[in-house]
This record gives C-alpha cells, structure tokens and sequence, in this order.
C-alpha cells in the first residue's frame, strides 16, 4: 500500500472521524445517531493513537504518539482547574469542598507529570529524538496556562463576588506555569538543551501572539461590516400619531379583556 494513502486511511481519516463523531453526537433528538457518534469519536481515537503501530514510516504518527503521551497530564490539569474555580461562591453547579480538594490533587499531579516528562526520560521521543510536536506543545501549554490562569484570577477579583480565594489559586497555578517555563528555558534536561528550547519558546510567544492579533482583527472586521452595513440603512419612517377612532378602539379591546375600574 502507498504510504500516503496508507496514512490518509489509517491516520487522517480516523482523525476526522472525531469532530465528526463529536457534531454527530449532539443530535440529541435520536438516541441511535447520539450512540453513532460516540462510536465514532471512540473508533478514530483508537485508530489515533495506534498510529505509531498502524503507520510508523508515517510522520503524522508523530501527533499519534504525542496525543498518547499528553492526554493523561493535559486532562488532569484541565480537570483540576475546573474542579477550582467551581468549588468557590458560584451561583449555579457549586462543587463541595471534596471536589475541591480533588481539584487540587489532579492539578499537582498534572503539573508533576508533565515536568516528569520533561526532566527525566519519558520525553516523547521518536527515531532516537525528541518528539518535534512535543516541542511544539509544552511552551504553548505552559504560557497559555501562565496567561489564562492570570486574565481568569484577575476577571474574579474584577468582577467576581467573593472570589479572592479562587483567584490566588490561579495565581499561584499562573505562577507555577511560569516558573516551570523560566527554568526550562535555563536549564538542560536529558533530552533538550536550553538554548534549544528558547528557540521553541520564542516560537510560541510569536504563534501566540499571532492567535491574539488574528483574533482581535476578526472581531474588529466583524464589527465593522456589522457597523458599515447599520451606517447605511435607511431611517426608519415615522407614522401618523393614531387618530381618535383608532384610540377608541384600542381603548374598548382594553376595557372588554382587562375590565372597566368603576365594575
């Protein structure tokens, strides 16, 4: 089989089968339809991450492979922070103070695994190196935590109603993510050099920052078609005040459903 229908049958197309298992999932109105997209999503999972099995000579087994590695951490980090900010003074799905706790275990847990899988010798790895996407991902992960757990923890004291304590949970998550990235990009591990992996980070400040300009552009172009467009309509036309056979009318719909006061 060519390699590149190889990998487009046995990579790509599950791959695809997972936002479309997710759509296809939420047709709630049919049971049958809600159970076929969770086959789906479970179907090119599997077929995901066997990748580095089912397409070795692949290179997209290499995001296989990464998925694999960080599904663990990424949840349980994902996981504890929501666990965090819902345990708090929130109207609506309060958690206990157990989930809370929980929260914090699956955070510390999360944050250890992925040093684990920095520092020591669990790196992602693939043909004797470093995991390129692995490169790609953990500085991403670290300054997107960094910077949503600050703009969070400053949006609870801003607007939050007795918030302070979630809010210093993500501070002090903000500054753990921080720190992290500070002394990955001064010291070596085992697989990666600093100087190597300041290249990555400086990548990912500049895709970052590229995600933030996009967006913000979009959100002006937006509101500026949206502006144009109302700029241009026409003045809505004034109507003639009613006339007193048209109040009278008006006043005796009123009186027969609503009643007359003096009655």
């Amino acid at each position: 089989m060519d390699e590149i229908f190889e990998a487009a049958l046995l990579f790509w197309l599950p791959f695809a089968f997972i936002p479309l298992g997710f759509w296809i999932s939420q047709l709630k109105s049919s049971k049958l339809f809600n159970n076929f997209g969770y086959s789906l999503i479970i179907v090119g999972l599997i077929f995901v991450l066997s990748s580095p099995w089912t397409v070795p000579e692949s290179p997209s087994s290499a995001v296989g492979q990464l998925l694999g590695f960080i599904a663990g951490p990424t949840i349980l980090v994902l996981h504890g922070l929501y666990k965090i900010a819902y345990s708090g003074n929130v109207p609506v799905g309060k958690l206990t103070k157990r989930d809370k706790n929980f929260g914090f275990v699956s955070l510390f847990v999360g944050i250890t695994w992925l040093n684990l899988m920095h520092w020591w010798g669990i790196t992602p790895s693939m043909d004797n190196s470093v995991n390129r996407y692995w490169l790609v991902f953990l500085p991403n992960l670290l300054l997107s935590l960094t910077c949503f757990c600050l703009a969070i923890g400053i949006g609870l004291l801003a607007f939050g109603d007795s918030r302070a304590r979630e809010s210093r949970y993500l501070f002090a998550m903000a500054s753990a993510s921080f720190i992290f990235l500070l002394c990955a990009m001064n010291l070596d591990s085992i697989n990666l050099t600093a100087i190597e992996f300041r290249e990555y980070v400086w990548l990912s400040v500049a895709d970052l920052l590229g995600i933030f300009i996009g967006a913000v552009l979009a959100i002006m172009s937006f509101a500026s078609v949206i502006f144009v467009y109302e700029k241009n309509l026409p003045k809505p036309v004034s109507i003639e005040p009613p006339t007193s056979d048209e109040l009278a009318v008006v006043s005796r719909v009123i009186k027969n459903n609503l009643g007359d006061e003096n009655s």
